[in-house]
């Protein structure tokens, strides 16, 4: 598992998809210098343009880059396997195949996690640290959580629909995770921004533009119930890929 751990983190670093995702990473970056430039903040009391600042690197991150980096990675994370012939191998020696899912699982979301979060800090840095490191926590959270969670679920949509995984992904991405979980009903406790958001919420402890807190069904769910509800999501998800991976004929050339 150790090894197949390291293996994944390699081939993350030496796919093509690696300048994919840095230009990803560094996106947020320049959009804030930019917006800093151009004095976007300038003229806005000091508590509200922090306030404003934590809703940007919220929406930037864990709202939609988290959303495209586990889709980069997620609906292809067996991709490396198939492409260096390694694939069948694996599966044939004493590693059972759930095993071999959750290596690359575990690597692929804790090395997002930890380059998307390196890119948040140097924005949080930029907008001079609002409200202090326990909004950092928050957003550190909630980015680890949309890593780990996303890439389950998108690692179950590549097995679903691998020829059509990207669209279908960027279409869940904006109905379900940006559209639907925005709205202060019923539906958006069936997403995962809903939980995630009602997370950092709790662990920012602030107060937000336009009185969200107040928005009934927007940041609701308690941190137990949250946390519990990502966790579900993750594991059900994750649970299909590798019954999945078990019970699929993989061709000798899709890994010899």
């Amino acid at each position: 598992m150790k090894a197949l751990f390291r293996l994944t983190l390699l081939q993350m670093l030496g796919r093509k998809k690696l300048w994919i995702l840095l230009a990803f990473l560094s996106l947020p970056i320049l959009l804030v210098g930019s917006i800093l430039l151009a004095g976007g903040l300038r003229g806005v009391q000091e508590e509200a343009g922090e306030q404003i600042a934590v809703v940007i690197l919220y929406v930037l991150y864990p709202q939609t880059l988290c959303i495209l980096v586990a889709l980069l990675y997620g609906a292809s994370l067996l991709a490396g396997e198939i492409e260096d012939k390694t694939l069948v191998y694996l599966f044939t020696r004493a590693l059972p195949r759930w095993k071999v899912l959750a290596g690359k699982y575990l690597a692929t979301s804790v090395a997002l996690s930890v380059l998307t979060s390196l890119s948040m800090t140097l924005c949080f840095a930029v907008f001079d640290a609002p409200f202090g490191l326990r909004v950092w926590l928050a957003l550190f959270v909630a980015i680890t959580g949309a890593c780990f969670t996303y890439t389950a679920i998108f690692s179950l949509l590549g097995l679903l629909v691998p020829q059509r995984a990207i669209p279908v992904g960027i279409l869940y991405g904006v109905v379900f995770e940006l559209l639907l979980s925005s709205v202060p009903a019923v539906i958006n406790e069936l997403t995962t921004s809903y939980y995630l958001r009602s997370l950092a919420y709790w662990i920012a402890d602030i107060s937000l533009p336009l009185d969200i807190d107040e928005v009934v069904g927007l940041v609701s769910a308690d941190p137990v119930r949250a946390v519990l509800a990502i966790l579900v999501i993750s594991g059900v998800t994750l649970s299909l890929s590798a019954l999945l991976i078990h019970r699929r004929e993989w061709p000798l050339n899709e890994g010899v």
